[in-house]
């Protein structure tokens, strides 16, 4: 669960769309690759708080692309999921930390709270 001992970072309350890829998904129906719209939270530095109808698995590891509509920004993020809960019936909150990939835009999004 997210705990406010574990933010090292200053969040920043913010409602965007970020868009989460599934990929291989290890169900019967092989559903795979499949792009969950998604809500953001709230923001910071490494990491994310976001509302979604899917319940995340704890420690995945999933692709994020954050869509800042008001400013046409567009971020592709690696994050792993911390920790999951359900807030109603088929809505959750998940915490992601940001983790480091190569091709991900980790650099430029720690650079906008610098």
């Amino acid at each position: 669960m997210g705990t406010d001992e574990q933010r090292r970072d200053e969040r920043h309350g913010r409602e965007e769309k970020i868009f989460i890829e599934i990929l291989s998904a290890s169900d019967e129906q092989g559903q795979d690759n499949v792009l969950l719209e998604c809500t953001t939270q709230d923001i910071s530095k490494r990491g994310l708080k976001i509302s979604s109808e899917y319940p995340f698995i704890v420690n995945s590891i999933l692709e994020l692309l954050v869509n800042f509509e008001s400013g046409g920004y567009k971020f592709l993020l690696t994050g792993e999921v911390k920790w999951l809960e359900e807030i109603s019936n088929n809505r959750y909150l998940a915490g992601f930390e940001l983790v480091e990939a190569e091709h991900s835009d980790y650099i430029v999004w720690q650079n906008m709270f610098d």
